[in-house]
């Protein structure tokens, strides 16, 4: 994780694995733009099924990218960091993003994301 403020940009490597059209080396780049506040933490996906986030796996399954209906300024984590002390509140949406042993979300007015493929020489 980077952050530019009020950007933060998430790069990561995708899972092939799971998803036969990518290869091992293929990464994505997420970028939120205006980001108001967000958090990156420790939660990972066995505590997560065990039920020590505010959220429920049958509700949010683990693992993927979503855009939350919530109301941020109550429901998000404490353990946050602000760039935007007074954001344009209409414009702002709730993410969250599974990874294997961490959890980011963040309250921004948008996201880009961007696939490409490592190459090594």
């Amino acid at each position: 994780m980077t952050v530019h403020a009020p950007t933060v940009i998430l790069d990561f490597f995708l899972n092939y694995h799971l998803f036969d059209k990518f290869d091992e080396h293929d990464k994505a780049r997420l970028n939120f733009y205006n980001c108001h506040k967000y958090s990156f933490n420790t939660m990972n996906d066995e505590g997560y099924y065990r039920g020590q986030y505010r959220f429920k796996p049958s509700i949010l399954p683990w693992g993927e990218f979503y855009r939350l209906d919530t109301n941020w300024k109550i429901d998000f984590p404490d353990n946050s960091i602000t760039l935007i002390k007074i954001p344009n509140e209409k414009k702002q949406k709730h993410y969250i993003f599974f990874f294997k042993d961490n959890t980011f979300e963040c309250v921004a007015e948008g996201y880009q994301l961007t696939l490409y493929r490592e190459t090594y020489v």
